[in-house]
């Protein structure tokens, strides 16, 4: 459970309307800090003697998560990714709005719970469940409000092909409706090229960013990234797209990977990838699996590409673990990527904060620890979120 912070806390001291955290550490040192909080911005940093007793990060930002989808699976587990969407597909259809809401609103409280105050979710839509889990987590978002900042992503699933007239009309409805951004799958449509082709048009039309599945598989003959990369900048989109998963990345020879790569990078692109969801389900078989999955960590961050690292899926059809803690995916994605930057690792679930800085806002999040390294080792559950200098209960 979540520490609350107090009067009583000995890490935060409160006087007038001011506020003093004592013996925290930021990323990357174990020196014992203080930082003076006042109307809610950050007033000083400063040194002091003695050991850190709490890590304090920017706040935890989870930019990929399929929240109507969570804990929605319990003791079934995919044979493939093939598998894993037809069960997915399965199980939407036996929920109501009323219903989707409960699974998203769990998933951002656990969220929440460990410290995570931004989410990034993709609500599935098609012409099976209508809008029933956009309007659901929409209706979660609701309820959240002051905890957290959430966007929704309506997102086609792979029964909704963007390039088609239903598929069109159903972004522009979900948007209307109040979603965020456009998402879609376009390596599970007929023409994944035409399809994004589609997005594209309509996040003109409709002045939307957009956060694409795009190649969730390790089939470099079925890559559309390079097209996507060169649409974008072509239509003067850059810095309005995101691109997830990317694990066919992995699978290109060196010269194609790196000119995709560069691409992507003079496009603007930022790049989630999720560790969890692809370990578990690409390159899954009888035997032992040959292949991560996971995009080109290292190669993106060498070229200036902005990387994040997310959640995912929660206890569904694709994932059926987790508890959406960011401190959890952050040292699976070290693990896999063999990334032992502390600065990229911060960057990567705090979009892109790492340090601290006097006239910041105090959106700050307390873990208790010596260091980064001791909490990505121990991932503990002591932990404070504080919004605009105050401390929040969850």
């Amino acid at each position: 459970m979540l520490t609350v912070a107090t009067v009583d806390n000995p890490v935060i001291e409160s006087t007038g309307g001011n506020s003093i955290l004592s013996n925290v550490a930021v990323a990357g040192s174990e020196q014992a800090l203080e930082v003076s909080i006042f109307d809610g911005s950050i007033a000083g940093i400063k040194e002091v003697a003695g050991p850190a007793e709490w890590v304090c990060l920017p706040p935890l930002v989870d930019k990929h998560v399929h929240a109507n989808r969570a804990f929605t699976l319990a003791g079934v587990k995919p044979a493939s990714f093939e598998d894993a969407i037809a069960l997915a597909m399965d199980l939407l259809e036996r929920f109501s709005a009323e219903q989707y809401c409960s699974h998203a609103r769990q998933l951002f409280q656990r969220a929440c719970s460990h410290g995570t105050t931004g989410i990034r979710t993709h609500a599935d839509m098609d012409s099976h469940t209508r809008f029933n889990a956009v309007q659901g987590t929409l209706d979660a978002k609701a309820s959240m409000a002051g905890k957290m900042d959430i966007e929704v992503v309506g997102f086609a699933s792979s029964r909704l092909d963007p390039a088609g007239a239903e598929g069109k009309s159903m972004i522009r409805e979900a948007l209307a409706r109040g979603a965020d951004l456009i998402g879609a799958a376009p390596a599970l449509y007929p023409e994944p090229k035409r399809s994004i082709d589609a997005v594209i048009e309509l996040a003109i039309e409709l002045d939307a960013a957009v956060d694409l599945h795009q190649d969730e598989h390790l089939l470099p003959e079925l890559a559309s990234t390079e097209y996507l990369a060169d649409a974008v900048s072509a239509n003067g989109c850059q810095e309005r797209v995101t691109l997830s998963h990317g694990c066919v990345l992995s699978a290109l020879e060196p010269q194609a990977r790196n000119r995709v790569i560069e691409k992507l990078a003079q496009a603007r692109i930022e790049v989630v990838a999720l560790p969890t969801t692809n370990l578990y389900l690409q390159d899954r078989r009888q035997g032992t699996p040959q292949r991560r999955g996971l995009t080109c960590v290292h190669e993106l961050l060498d070229a200036g590409v902005a990387v994040r690292f997310a959640s995912d899926n929660v206890c569904d059809a694709f994932y059926p673990y987790g508890d959406a803690d960011l401190l959890d995916t952050a040292c699976g994605a070290m693990l896999a990527a063999q990334l032992d930057s502390t600065a990229h690792l911060v960057a990567a679930v705090c979009d892109g904060k790492v340090e601290l800085a006097v006239n910041d806002s105090a959106d700050l999040v307390l873990v208790r620890g010596r260091s980064f390294d001791d909490i990505l080792s121990r991932r503990p559950a002591e932990r404070i979120i504080i919004r605009a200098g105050e401390p929040l209960e969850v």
